[in-house]
């Protein structure tokens, strides 16, 4: 029998690891397409109906909504009294465009108020692409803390015995033990083991981003030393190019650029985030240390000055452009979607979460709160983006002072140099100025290392002044600030202490003291936190591994995420991932030194997307 999947062949009974690739790569595709649907709905188009429709059109209003419901999803495409509300792939037929648009002549919504052009345009896209509505995996008014509790990714971690295979010799690495469990359960076999020239092609593109050399191909051919392959694995890791390659991918979580805003101050270098990234990775520092320095290295007593590079993960988070011209509610409301951002990066990146769906309401889907939401925020309502000396602490005061010191002398001297009449003593206090500044210079030399894009603590508060607003930031408090009510920072309800989320914490989650919060949300993040972070990086690895994750919603592990192919495999691999010192290198090895990394036939193709055969570019 023979399976054609995109003009590939593969005989089952042969390639069993094939089938079961190609049939991965064919399933995960929708899954794909419907995290990305889910992304969009509740990041762009369920905010808008919480912020200007549930006031009129929710469950709780009853008979004055007229019976159009747009706060369940079971009920938001049906529409109401006035009929169908959206005609999925057609914005222009939608009575929702057509209202929002103010086209209707007898319904204008929102009544108060025509939408921003923006907003309109999120919800023609949104029913143009087909009106996706993710569907609650459970119903919200039954997802009680306990039940949330009891999702799989939020389950403590659990030692797990490989399971008895008949085929024990196959077995390299327990990884092996549940992918051949499953194919002996369908009654197929592994495939037959790729080449040594392939497997040399496949673990240098993989671990180092490179192909490996003539001068380093033939030696590894001709090789038969039975642990050739374990020491050319060994040599790969310990290529300076593995954290280059691998960097390249916690880089893009971090949404990493090297060029900022043009309206930042900052005078921060974004590349020594960058390179502290990659000396991590090759150093092959512990993940849980990894996250702890991203988020807080600037609390941890034991962290060297070069690690406040890695506060760069915040540090180079984007700034929004801030007119304080406008009403301090409007200045607000922008340095709210800040909050929202470092929320939503943190979140997805380290827990595999999507909290900032709670910022206008509770989760829709996960069990989080609005004030879960709301006590991150606070986090970040007390963190402020500065530029941070690497050097130790008494020259990094020395060099401080200095550039205070010359930011004085320089203002001084543009003052003088706007000046229209140049006299003799005008030039003479030009020439002091610069004088000045360039003894400060050549005292300080230390001026010249460049400073790193980083985070501080500093209460930030916008002050309403006559025509429009000031910020001040208050260095070292922290503040605890009001939930927005549907989002809306000039409505403001209850004040939320700063803490970690409900769901993750054992019993009630403690307040958060120590400055800002940060280095306790990053304690949280890998210790109360533990079994959810190590399922989420270890996924994210064997993901860029096989071109598909174990959960193919690696940044959604909640309600709305999807379940992993193999569950007891990915809690195998975190519970060895921890127990082996939360060691980067350790998962690498485990995963391609297994028969399944290494006799996957059509591994190359489903990794790249391509439809060629290994055969055909490999040998």
């Amino acid at each position: 029998m023979t399976i054609a999947i995109p003009s590939l062949r593969i005989t089952p009974v042969r390639y069993g690891l094939s089938l079961l690739m190609a049939i991965f790569w064919l399933s995960t595709a929708s899954a794909q397409e419907s995290s990305e649907k889910i992304t969009f709905f509740e990041k762009r188009v369920r905010p808008i109906f919480a912020q200007h429709c549930y006031a009129c059109h929710s469950e709780a209003t009853g008979k004055k909504n007229n019976g159009l419901v747009l706060d369940r999803v079971d009920k938001l495409l049906v529409g109401g009294i006035s009929g169908l509300l959206v005609v999925p792939g057609k914005p222009d037929e939608s009575l929702l465009i057509r209202v929002v648009r103010y086209q209707d002549p007898k319904r204008k919504m929102p009544p108060t108020g025509a939408l921003p052009k923006h907003q309109i345009d999120d919800l023609a896209t949104w029913i143009a692409d087909g009106a996706f509505v993710p569907k609650a995996a459970v119903n919200k008014q039954d997802l009680s803390l306990e039940a949330g509790r009891k999702h799989w990714a939020f389950q403590p971690l659990q030692p797990k015995m490989a399971p008895v295979v008949k085929r024990a010799d196959w077995v390299k690495k327990p990884i092996d033990a549940w992918v051949l469990r499953d194919l002996e359960k369908q009654g197929l076999q592994p495939s037959q083991a790729a080449s040594r020239r392939v497997l040399l092609r496949r673990i240098a593109f993989d671990l180092i981003g490179l192909p490996p050399t003539p001068a380093e191909m033939d030696p590894f051919v001709k090789d038969d030393r039975p642990d050739a392959y374990e020491k050319t694995v060994e040599r790969l890791l310990a290529s300076p190019h593995y954290g280059e390659r691998w960097g390249r991918y916690w880089l893009d979580l971090a949404r990493y650029c090297d060029i900022g805003e043009v309206w930042a101050e900052s005078k921060g270098a974004p590349y020594l985030y960058r390179d502290w990234v990659v000396q991590a990775l090759n150093a092959d520092l512990p993940y849980d240390r990894f996250v702890q320095l991203q988020l807080a290295a600037d609390h941890l007593t034991e962290a060297k000055p070069g690690d406040l590079a890695a506060l760069g993960f915040l540090g180079l988070s984007p700034s929004y452009w801030k007119e304080l011209q406008l009403d301090a509610n409007a200045i607000k409301a922008v340095i709210a979607e800040e909050w929202e951002e470092r929320i939503t990066t943190l979140s997805a990146t380290f827990l595999g979460l999507t909290v900032a769906c709670a910022r206008c309401h509770d989760h829709k889907h996960d069990p989080i709160t609005s004030a879960d939401y709301y006590a991150m925020a606070g986090i970040f309502a007390s963190t402020r983006l500065v530029d941070r000396s690497m050097l130790p602490a008494a020259l990094a005061a020395k060099t401080s002072k200095a550039r205070d010191e010359i930011a004085k002398l320089d203002a001084k001297l543009k003052a003088l140099q706007k000046a229209k009449a140049a006299s003799d003593e005008m030039k003479k206090q030009l020439a002091d100025l610069q004088a000045a500044i360039k003894t400060i210079q050549d005292e300080t030399p230390e001026l010249k290392q460049p400073l790193a894009r980083a985070v501080d603590d500093a209460g930030l508060q916008v002050v309403g002044i006559p025509n429009g607003c000031k910020l001040v930031y208050k260095p070292g408090e922290a503040l605890n600030i009001a939930m927005h009510l549907r989002g809306n920072p000039a409505t403001e309800g209850p004040v939320v202490p700063r803490r970690f989320l409900t769901v993750l914490s054992p019993g009630e989650p403690r307040a958060f003291t120590q400055g800002s919060g940060r280095k306790e949300l990053a304690a949280a993040i890998v210790t109360d936190a533990a079994s959810l972070t190590a399922r989420v990086i270890v996924n994210r690895i064997w993901k860029h591994h096989f071109g598909r994750g174990l959960s193919e919603t690696p940044s959604d592990f909640g309600m709305q995420g999807n379940r992993p192919s193999h569950p007891e495999l990915l809690d195998d691999l975190a519970v060895r991932f921890v127990k082996n010192g939360w060691s980067l290198k350790w998962l690498h090895r485990e995963i391609v030194l297994s028969a399944t990394y290494r006799q996957a036939r059509n591994y190359d193709e489903a990794r790249s997307g391509s439809i060629r055969t290994i055969d055909s570019c490999g040998e």
